[in-house]
């Protein structure tokens, strides 16, 4: 009979994938090495099989002798995330959705807009260093408990995708001064980048999707520099992005998007 272990490299998954795939048809084990009946293969294969070759990415071409191409690496060299200083706002308001969930907006009139280094906060960077005009993330908590803006005197409710660019005159443009000053003097980072590159030992790479319709944020647990895709707690694996992205078996079959 064949193993988990065995099964899993065939179907180029995780042990730990194959251990919940198998729990959801009814073949409880938590060991690589335990063997399989066949119809417990056969069962797996016709529950998952078709959607693990659907999830997996397409293979890339092949190279011949005939070409001078050379096949790009496994993995690309990992850059250093850059530190945006991002637009963010003191105040928010609040709506209903129309299935009458509350949620936080912005406010058509915010006041004056602050500078923020996203990235030396709690909640971290939403877009990893890329500017994303337009979109938004609100911080958690009650009013004067978010993380201060780089003037340093207030809190701030919500950050925004777009990138702080001082005004000329700012005050003019509804912005704040002392934080205009800071950006345009190269300071008001919160966190920044260490001069001597330390790392944490583990990966920091995480994928934020949306799971039919709700937002899950996998952060790989694999340590840094790891061989092979990026691998989530619950099993789901990915390499890139969204576009080869395999669930975990708790996922199979849902509608799976990106999340701005």
């Amino acid at each position: 009979m064949i193993t988990v272990h065995e099964v899993a490299e065939h179907y180029g998954v995780s042990d730990a994938f194959m251990v919940r795939a198998l729990a959801k048809i009814g073949f409880r084990q938590d060991k690589p090495e335990t063997a399989l009946p066949t119809p417990t293969v056969e069962r797996f294969e016709a529950e998952f099989g078709n959607k693990i070759r659907a999830a997996r990415p397409k293979p890339p071409p092949t190279f011949t002798a005939e070409t001078d191409a050379a096949p790009t690496a496994s993995r690309a060299v990992r850059k250093p995330m850059p530190h945006v200083m991002r637009v963010a706002h003191a105040r928010v308001t609040g709506t209903r959705l129309p299935n009458g969930m509350r949620v936080k907006a912005l406010l058509a009139d915010p006041g004056p807009v602050h500078a923020i280094d996203a990235a030396g906060t709690r909640d971290g960077d939403p877009w990893r260093g890329e500017v994303v005009p337009a979109a938004v993330h609100f911080f958690d908590g009650s009013i004067n408990s978010g993380p201060t803006a780089a003037c340093g005197w207030t809190h701030m409710r919500a950050v925004l995708g777009d990138e702080f660019v001082p005004a000329d005159d700012p005050s003019g443009a509804g912005q704040c001064p002392r934080c205009a000053a800071l950006v345009a003097d190269g300071k008001g980072f919160r966190d920044p980048p260490d001069p001597y590159g330390f790392r944490s030992p583990f990966c920091d790479a995480y994928l934020r999707l949306r799971v039919d319709g709700n937002v899950s944020v996998k952060d790989c647990t694999l340590r840094d520099f790891h061989d092979g895709p990026h691998r989530a707690r619950d099993g789901a694996e990915w390499e890139v992005g969204v576009d080869d992205y395999v669930p975990s078996p708790d996922e199979v079959g849902c509608r799976i998007t990106k999340a701005s």
